[in-house]
């Protein structure tokens, strides 16, 4: 295992896996990946939550034709001045640590770009946190580690969030 790939997310397991990659990275004489993924963001179109001039409800198009209700160009989420500042102190610590380490920014579906980006640096290992929402809200919500864990074809080792 020479490359191990570490989804950050900013969550309050984020530190966790990161320390365990670091571990891991330290005995298997491997290199680390940091990959933070900016997500689109669908944007509602003008007027299309059902609130026209004034407050009023919006009349209903006659043509029977579907409104589009959100931008067909979805936005990528604008850079976090104080995320890219921690990812930048992230990968000094981990330097520091006398490991190799990467940082990946790209932007685009979380779970499909961690997949991309696993395969374009033939990883070896994916080492990411799960944050143990619940049935209901992976259900309804679903989830970047429930797609990842799906579709991957390398070995994902999951870190999991502290009990509350």
């Amino acid at each position: 295992m020479k490359r191990i790939l570490v989804p950050i997310d900013f969550s309050d397991v984020t530190p966790r896996v990161i320390g365990v990659a670091q571990r891991l990275a330290k005995a298997l004489d491997s290199e680390i990946h940091l990959i933070h993924v900016r997500e689109f963001s669908a944007t509602a179109a003008p007027g299309a939550l059902g609130y026209g001039l004034g407050g009023m409800p919006e009349p209903a198009p006659m043509s029977g034709m579907p409104v589009p209700v959100f931008d067909p160009m979805p936005q990528i989420m604008p850079v976090d001045e104080s995320q890219k500042s921690k990812l930048a102190q992230w990968q000094k610590e981990i330097a520091q640590g006398g490991l190799k380490v990467t940082l990946h920014e790209p932007a685009g579906m979380v779970a499909e770009e961690i997949l991309f980006q696993a395969d374009s640096l033939n990883a070896d290992l994916i080492v990411m946190g799960t944050h143990g929402h619940g049935a209901m809200y992976n259900l309804l919500v679903g989830g970047v580690t429930k797609g990842v864990l799906k579709h991957s074809a390398r070995p994902v080792l999951l870190v999991p969030g502290r009990r509350r």
